[in-house]
């Protein structure tokens, strides 16, 4: 009996009783159990589809979030490109109705240019006439207050006026002067009348260096003397020695280095230095920076004045 079960069912009718064999028990204590065991699994996954509900319920109101910040945002671009295609279109109205007033400008500036350059073209030819008009006296009388000629006897000029690899530092620098290749000592003369500005040594790599003011605006350099013969203050006919050719300061080889300056500007001295009373008119036209007709007025006056001392009265008088 150990093995049965006694079940007993009492209602108004009396009492039934029902044996089950211990099979039967373990089968329905398996039976509950899957049913217990379903209930937890099926109590663990709707508490997983829960939670994933909720993250996916958070999700969607943050794509809601970040959908009404771009819709905010591409609202916002919209307006301010409106904005700046507005201002475009009246900046683009401004710009056109500014260049056309540039245009009635540059009309204006053309047609002022024309009647300036046509009266230029008539000074400078009138100009020219008056140069080329000038006899050989005047050219010579403004040769020696102007530089012209080399200053020194030379065997070439190894350097131009212009840019250069400097042949001691290798730096690309500009060559402001004419250099003369020549033995050391080899004499340096002054190119026009002057008075000495300065002589002595110079610190910028020119060596012994002397200036000479001619006056007119016009100065001369001569650098990387052996010696001086000039003293500051000395004055000088066209033609007088300065000092000594050498290769003092910067320099790589016995050379002059000379320079020629016309208002405080360094111009190339090659036209000053090939100027003879024989090409008179070529420097005129290949130096720019000079107003060559004002010197021509200049010259020519004092020819006259001179002419006016030196001459009788009785010759200059038109009454007799």
């Amino acid at each position: 009996m150990r093995n049965e079960i006694t079940i007993t069912i009492t209602d108004v009718h009396g009492s039934s009783q029902f044996t089950l064999t211990h099979f039967i028990k373990r089968f329905i204590f398996v039976i509950f159990s899957v049913l217990a065991l379903l209930t937890l699994i099926g109590t663990g996954l709707v508490w997983k589809f829960m939670v994933e509900r909720s993250t996916l319920e958070h999700q969607i109101a943050d794509l809601h979030q970040q959908k009404g910040t771009l819709i905010k945002d591409y609202q916002q671009a919209l307006d301010q490109q409106n904005q700046l295609f507005s201002e475009l279109t009246e900046n683009k109205v401004a710009l056109e109705n500014e260049v056309q007033a540039k245009k009635g400008q540059l009309s204006f500036l053309e047609d002022i240019f024309s009647q300036i350059e046509s009266q230029a073209s008539t000074a400078s030819i009138g100009q020219n006439k008056r140069l080329a008009e000038l006899e050989l006296i005047d050219v010579q009388l403004m040769m020696q207050k102007i530089p012209s000629g080399a200053p020194t006897s030379y065997k070439m000029i190894s350097d131009g006026f212009g840019w250069r690899t400097h042949p001691v530092t290798k730096n690309r620098s500009f060559h402001e002067g004419l250099d003369f290749a020549c033995d050391v000592g080899t004499p340096v003369q002054t190119t026009a009348n002057g008075i000495v500005e300065s002589s002595g040594w110079d610190n910028t790599g020119y060596g012994i260096k002397v200036v000479i003011d001619h006056g007119y605006g016009f100065k001369t350099v001569y650098a990387h003397l052996s010696k001086s013969f000039v003293s500051r203050g000395d004055v000088l006919a066209k033609g007088d020695d300065v000092g000594l050719s050498g290769n003092t300061g910067t320099s790589t080889g016995a050379h002059l280095h000379y320079e020629v300056v016309f208002m405080g500007n360094k111009v190339n001295p090659r036209p000053f230095a090939d100027w003879s009373s024989r090409r008179a008119n070529t420097i005129f036209k290949q130096v720019k920076e000079v107003p060559w007709e004002s010197f021509a007025d200049l010259v020519i006056q004092e020819k006259h004045l001179v002419l006016k001392q030196s001459l009788p009265m009785t010759v200059l008088s038109p009454g007799k």
